[in-house]
């Protein structure tokens, strides 16, 4: 069981930011830099889908908020170290993550983003591939759009 929820922990760290593919446009809000708030956290969402697929922690260490949580499918949470360390430690390898569903909504200095995703890859070489749902709330801290939260459930056949 412990096993089960560390790979569905891990499931959330890979997905965090990964919703970065197709996505339905949320209303034109103008953001200071880059286009309007949505394309902000597309653009966002894509260099962490990035970030996921090399392994790379960086994108995690810079665009989560200090008190960041994650909740698994089984409902594990995580914090951000925890997201940081388990990227750090290897033992979680994505070959493909293809985003579909995406759809951001704007609220002054927060955003919802809600997608679906298709993951492939394994923890500690067992395989965790399916299709997850997705949800990210985003905040504006110092001038930056970050990752306050992140939940992801996995879609149970003819769902």
């Amino acid at each position: 069981m412990k096993q089960l929820l560390l790979w569905a922990g891990i499931l959330v760290l890979a997905l965090q930011p990964a919703i970065g593919q197709t996505a339905d446009k949320a209303p034109k809000e103008k953001g200071k830099k880059g286009g309007s708030v949505a394309e902000q956290i597309e653009k966002l969402s894509d260099e962490g889908r990035e970030a996921a697929l090399k392994g790379d922690v960086s994108f995690l260490e810079s665009n989560t908020t200090d008190d960041y949580t994650a909740i698994g499918g089984m409902g594990n949470v995580m914090s951000k170290s925890d997201a940081v360390q388990m990227r750090k430690s290897g033992d979680v390898k994505y070959s493909a993550i293809d985003v579909s569903d995406k759809k951001v909504r704007v609220y002054g200095n927060t955003a919802v983003l809600t997608a679906t995703a298709d993951l492939k890859g394994t923890v500690k070489d067992k395989d965790i591939s399916g299709k997850y749902r997705i949800g990210q709330v985003w905040v504006k801290q110092g001038g930056k759009w970050k990752i306050a939260h992140m939940q992801s459930t996995k879609v149970q056949e003819g769902s």
